[in-house]
């Protein structure tokens, strides 16, 4: 169960995404990581979701962030894709 702190997080972190920054990240950094802390509007990528997150709490120590992967539904994808 997710507390309602967390899903707040995610929820204004997704809006954020869809507002302002989709376009932008999806032209420049396509497929990878970002970890988006929706307080400060502030964010930050990484090639694996590890680094954009550690780079977030690097950034805000005292502040949850919401990752995902640029251009993607979910961050990490568990199986076979198929075309």
């Amino acid at each position: 169960m997710v507390s309602e702190k967390t899903a707040d997080v995610a929820q204004r972190a997704k809006q954020l995404y869809e507002e302002t920054l989709r376009a932008k990240l999806e032209a420049t950094n396509m497929n990878d990581f970002v970890a988006i802390e929706p307080d400060s509007g502030d964010y930050f990528f990484g090639k694996t979701l590890s680094e954009a997150i550690q780079a977030s709490r690097a950034a805000h120590p005292d502040r949850l962030a919401f990752a995902m992967r640029v251009g993607h539904d979910a961050a990490v994808h568990i199986g076979v894709m198929t075309p």
